[in-house]
């Protein structure tokens, strides 16, 4: 890298940096890993598979067109590299910033640059499927006409056994399963700010800005085989003729394979649904790509008093947008789906503040007497308090016929009983929901939100000298002191009995705890 600051003139400063970053790619010391998967090669049963399709082939799919194509990959098996994914090899970071002394009292600060985030094996675990093992229980195996498991045996078939990279592409087949994309590149977020600082008397300085940010290539976890959409319902209400379509009972062209083992779709039958997936030896097949983006824009006010005459405070609010495209709306999308993100917080403020007691040996009042100074000088206290909006909700697949404008319901009228109006039209009965369709219902809503920081640290503390040497603090610290709950999300699911009600506090929350603590020092 290079980086340096360049002093233009007397009130222009640059400072200027060009990075390189290149990260090895992670490998696991004895290969126990899957490396990516393929699309293209018959799997070992494909043939098999087509001569039983072909004695019941269900209308969507003739005998042959039916494919058994793809399984996962293993790292150093095959030809395939050791490494987990490839090594991105053009992640080059430039910085620039800049200072101006507008006046003498005035400065004006910007600044770009470009940060690279990590695949390394902080952040990447490896995929081990085959390398460790679950056995299902699978008590029947003609849709309950007759069971085979018993309490005395529930896994008639036995429990199955971690064979490695052995299988090859027949690996986990009839179950879910995810690979890591090896040639995923690393993604990266781009900053940008401008701030202006202005000192006023008395050691304040006030700080006024505008930050942002734009993630390229975050990770977006995304469904390969999914039911095509052309199968699915477009219809904003429960289409059953759709469900039940899909739902339909067929013959399993797997039936008998021991590969299929321990899966869901060992027996005689499975639905038309599994058959219509573009793999459908596995229930599921997901990965990570790099479609995913975020935006981020905020404006920020800071105040500070620097320490002087015995106290200092400072205050900071961040009013903020977060926006994110990282989940897909449906499998069949070609894109995630923009969305408030996650982490959103409108508001955000923060205050915090120390003040010495003006008492005591060396302070402005009662300094004269050791008496006073034992019982009221020498004392600090300190405040922090933090406040912010909670994060926005969402309802999953709902089915909604209304003004999503009435969800939100107005603080006064909000309880824990009722965090948002679950009569604005959503569907509660749970034979109507929506099923097998194409989702239009957002993911999220700005406007709907958990419940947020609103809490307020104090403490107090003094120390005492007992002899030149020796010294006692004594201090006493109140966490939440107003007791303020901090309560977790709502319940979204509208066909559950405790819809919109609050039912715990969040895991974050403390309620108030109030401690004294005493330390001696020789």
């Amino acid at each position: 890298f290079f980086h340096d600051d360049w002093k233009v003139t007397r009130r222009l400063v640059l400072n200027v940096g060009l990075r390189y970053e290149y990260e090895t790619a992670t490998t696991e010391r004895y290969n126990r890993a899957s490396r990516g998967f393929d699309f293209d090669t018959p799997n070992p049963i494909e043939a098999a598979a087509q001569r039983n399709y072909a004695a019941a082939p269900i209308p969507e799919i003739p005998a042959s067109a039916f494919r058994v194509r793809g399984g996962l990959l293993f790292a150093g098996v095959g030809g395939v590299p050791r490494r987990l994914l490839d090594a991105d090899q053009n992640n080059i970071a430039p910085r620039f910033g800049f200072a101006y002394q507008v006046r003498r009292r005035t400065v004006v600060r910007g600044g770009y640059a470009i940060f690279y985030g990590s695949l390394g094996s902080d952040r990447i675990d490896a995929v081990q499927q085959g390398f460790s093992r679950s056995t299902a229980l699978v008590p029947s195996l003609d849709n309950g006409l007759t069971f085979r498991a018993t309490l005395r045996n529930p896994f008639p078939d036995g429990i199955l056994e971690p064979v490695g990279a052995a299988d090859g592409l027949k690996t986990f087949l009839g179950q879910s399963i995810s690979f890591l994309a090896a040639g995923r590149p690393t993604p990266y977020t781009q900053r940008w700010s401008f701030n202006l600082q202005h000192e006023l008397p008395h050691r304040v300085l006030i700080d006024a800005g505008y930050l942002s940010s734009r993630g390229t290539k975050l990770g977006a976890t995304q469904e390969l085989n999914s039911v095509p959409e052309q199968y699915l319902s477009k219809s904003p209400v429960r289409d059953q003729a759709v469900i039940n379509f899909l739902s339909a009972v067929v013959a399993n062209p797997f039936f008998n394979f021991p590969e299929f083992g321990g899966s869901s779709i060992q027996g005689q039958t499975t639905t038309r649904a599994q058959l219509l997936r573009p793999m459908p030896h596995f229930t599921s097949v997901t990965t990570v790509t790099s479609a995913g983006a975020s935006w981020y824009h905020a404006g920020v006010l800071r105040v500070e008093k620097r320490f002087s005459k015995g106290y200092s405070v400072q205050a900071s609010y961040t009013y903020s947008k977060n926006m994110e495209a990282v989940e897909y709306l449906n499998a069949s999308d070609p894109a995630p789906a923009h969305s408030i993100s996650a982490n959103d917080r409108t508001h955000s403020l923060s205050i915090s503040g120390v003040y010495n007691l003006p008492f005591g040996r060396g302070r402005r009042w009662a300094n004269s007497s050791r008496l006073l100074d034992l019982a009221v000088g020498g004392w600090s206290v300190q405040g922090i308090y933090q406040g912010s909006s909670g994060l926005p909700l969402g309802f999953g697949n709902a089915l909604f016929i209304g003004n999503i404008k009435d969800i939100p319901l107005p603080k006064s009228e909000r309880t824990v009983d009722r965090w948002f109006n679950v009569d604005a039209g959503f569907e509660r009965n749970s034979a109507r929901q929506l099923a097998n369709n194409i989702r239009t219902f957002p993911l999220r809503f700005s406007g709907v939100r958990s419940d947020g920081f609103n809490i307020l640290n104090l403490s107090a503390g003094k120390n005492f000298r007992v002899t030149e040497r020796i010294n006692l603090q004594f201090r006493a610290e109140a966490v939440d002191a107003l007791n303020h709950p901090l309560f977790s999300a709502p319940n979204t699911t509208p066909t559950s009995g405790s819809f919109g009600q609050i039912s715990t506090i969040g895991s974050g929350n403390t309620q108030r705890r109030i401690t004294f603590v005493g330390k001696l020092n020789w």
